[in-house]
């Protein structure tokens, strides 16, 4: 019989304190005692005695069966109750990870179960209960069903539209959009600069002048000692102080 009373209550067990110094003679004496095979009725008595007084400072082996009582009904009960629990929540968790599929974007003459995933105008939503999909029930009014996760960003800033026709050639015909390269700068130091031509043109060198009428740098921004001439208000230069 267990002397445990685990899971239907929380054991408790004496607690026990470092043998005081006025006590050691009665411990001593106490174990002398329990090695003897054959007691007289006063040595029993004695024993008796000795272990009402020390019973705060000796671990018997009714309080270690205790112990050992308790550590079994733990370990039964987690046998028995938790670790089946626990592998039986793996498995329903394994059907809801299974069931994160992205399938694409939303359809209304599909059937959906929980945890998909589907698009709509953009945004991304997740399926929290099995629905039959209809058209008077899309994802963003039918909120019993769909969840919203992700949204659809603000769509960015048109980008430059061009193409690189590599190192400027005078007798390369150029139209709107084309980007060449050509080295600006003071000669012992030219600078790659790269130019987007605006209007189509042949034999018309880039440069960095003000009255440009079929380039602009793509880059507004060069380095040098010496400021070139006719440079275009919205070029940046960087003077290199000796």
């Amino acid at each position: 019989m267990s002397r445990s009373s685990f899971p239907g209550s929380i054991d408790s067990f004496k607690e026990l304190f470092d043998l005081p110094a006025n006590l050691i003679q009665d411990a001593n004496e106490y174990t002398s005692l329990k090695a003897l095979s054959v007691l007289d009725n006063n040595q029993q008595n004695r024993l008796n005695a000795l272990a009402a007084e020390l019973q705060d400072y000796i671990l018997t082996p009714e309080t270690m069966n205790k112990v050992t009582d308790s550590m079994v009904a733990l370990e039964t009960f987690f046998a028995n109750n938790v670790d089946g629990y626990i592998a039986n929540k793996q498995k329903l968790w394994d059907t809801y990870v299974n069931n994160f599929n992205y399938q694409g974007v939303w359809d209304s003459t599909k059937k959906y179960g929980k945890q998909n995933l589907v698009s709509y105008n953009g945004d991304l939503y997740l399926v929290i209960d099995d629905t039959v999909a209809s058209k008077t029930a899309t994802p963003d009014v039918t909120t019993t069903s769909y969840r919203k996760i992700a949204w659809k960003g603000d769509k960015g800033d048109i980008g430059l539209s061009s193409y690189y026709k590599g190192v400027w050639n005078g007798g390369t015909a150029y139209s709107i959009g084309d980007a060449v390269s050509i080295k600006l700068g003071d000669s012992w130091n030219p600078v790659d600069m790269v130019f987007i031509c605006k209007v189509a043109n042949t034999n018309q060198k880039p440069d960095l002048a003000t009255t440009s009428d079929y380039w602009y740098p793509y880059n507004p921004l060069m380095v040098g000692k010496t400021i070139p001439q006719n440079l275009s208000a919205s070029t940046h230069f960087i003077e290199v102080l000796s």
